[in-house]
């Protein structure tokens, strides 16, 4: 490989083939230090590059000096040369070396950058047996189709998955999701608080309520409860729990009116502090937990006295028989 001094101008940055701005979020910083370093010693490293059959010159590694050159307005700069036969996997191991800490700063970023590697028509047998090794993924025959499938995500979408830190299972998760979902997901970004947690869970109410109901997100928008909430002036915290409960009325009708009643029972007890009520509220176990919780020995017999009593009786018979 050897070091030339080429034109700046002839150097492809952003159209490079190799750019990776479609495929890789890098983390929001304050400027490198290697800014005020240009500023002071100049570009101590010789940037990489590789010439296609066409003689055009594409920016392998070096873009912050690549850039800080044409800032600066110098005509020339050392640039290694990689060899036009250099193997495209050789290229991509070099760009992994280099762009490491970013790649493996998050799972979509190593997905992605698997997505960039088949993009540059990497043999898929490097891809599996090698670069999945480096990125810790365990692949199998539809692991890069699956890889695909989130990549093709909205971008915003993935910028969030990206910021939040979603596992893969998460990722997967969301790509089976429906465009229309996907996009009413983006749009609520600026509008509700989500989290990686209550974006998966407002997701996969809202489909199954959809399904269920046969409906569409347009005609579900247009609901007077959901307008209410949206149209409020909740803030973003409360117009999230607030949608929230609504999906999960929606989605589990029985199961809501059913922990209502219970709740209404309880309610009506008018329990000491020291006595807690609680059951399952996926109504799967039918079961129920009386917990005493007494630090003074003089409430005793009056824990007593409100457990033995037929209203507490009656009321978790009632329970049971909810359950």
């Amino acid at each position: 490989m050897s070091t030339e001094s080429i034109n700046i101008n002839d150097v492809l940055i952003d159209d490079s083939r190799f750019a990776l701005r479609d495929f890789l979020f890098e983390s929001v910083s304050k400027p490198s230090c290697h800014i005020n370093t240009f500023c002071t010693l100049g570009i101590l490293y010789p940037i990489i590059v590789a010439k296609d059959s066409k003689g055009l010159i594409h920016l392998v590694d070096g873009r912050k000096r690549a850039e800080y050159a044409k800032q600066s307005r110098d005509r020339m700069i050392r640039a290694m040369v990689l060899p036009e036969m250099t193997p495209v996997s050789d290229i991509v191991s070099l760009i992994y070396c280099n762009k490491r800490n970013e790649i493996e700063s998050s799972v979509l970023n190593k997905v992605q950058f698997l997505c960039f590697a088949i993009s540059m028509n990497v043999p898929e047998s490097w891809i599996l047996q090698v670069l999945c090794g480096a990125l810790e993924f365990k692949p199998h025959s539809e692991f890069l189709r699956e890889c695909e499938r989130i990549f093709n995500l909205p971008r915003q979408l993935r910028q969030f998955c990206h910021e939040k830190k979603f596992s893969l299972k998460q990722l997967l998760n969301l790509s089976y999701y429906s465009t229309e979902i996907m996009n009413q997901l983006i749009e609520w970004k600026s509008t509700l608080q989500l989290t990686a947690s209550t974006l998966e869970e407002i997701a996969s109410h809202l489909r199954d309520y959809l399904r269920a109901t046969g409906t569409n997100i347009k005609n579900f928008l247009a609901e007077p409860d959901v307008e209410e909430i949206f149209e409020s002036s909740l803030s973003q915290r409360d117009k999230t729990e607030k949608l929230r409960q609504l999906l999960y009325l929606r989605r589990f009708p029985t199961l809501s009116e059913v922990n209502a009643d219970i709740r209404h029972i309880i309610k009506q007890l008018h329990l000491p502090k020291e006595i807690k009520i609680t059951w399952d509220s996926t109504l799967e176990n039918k079961n129920v937990d009386v917990t005493v919780n007494i630090n003074d020995p003089q409430k005793w017999q009056l824990v007593l006295d409100t457990l033995s009593s037929p209203g507490v009786k009656k009321a978790v018979q009632s329970i049971l028989d909810e359950l």
